[in-house]
């Protein structure tokens, strides 16, 4: 039995997702800046410093992205043993 090991898998799953929903709240409240930058109301080096943050928040969000179709591959395959030994 997996149960042990899937339990895991889903706490993970539960703390990437919490994850990436923070991310994507800076992403959120910034967007203005983004908005402004886009119709000229902020100069390329106004913006740097916000757009370089942008950036660090969609790499984490892919990065965590990435290792959850992982862990959720692994608990299909998981599950799958489970119910062929029943």
């Amino acid at each position: 039995m997996n149960s042990g090991r899937i339990n895991e898998i889903d706490y993970r799953i539960n703390e990437i997702m919490s994850d990436i929903n923070g991310y994507m709240q800076l992403l959120t409240m910034t967007d203005y800046k983004a908005i402004k930058h886009a119709e000229g109301w902020l100069s390329e080096d106004e913006y740097a410093e916000t757009k370089t943050k942008r950036q660090s928040y969609r790499d984490e969000i892919n990065k965590l992205e990435a290792e959850l179709a992982e862990l959720e591959e692994e608990r299909a395959s998981l599950q799958a043993e489970d119910e062929e030994a029943y």
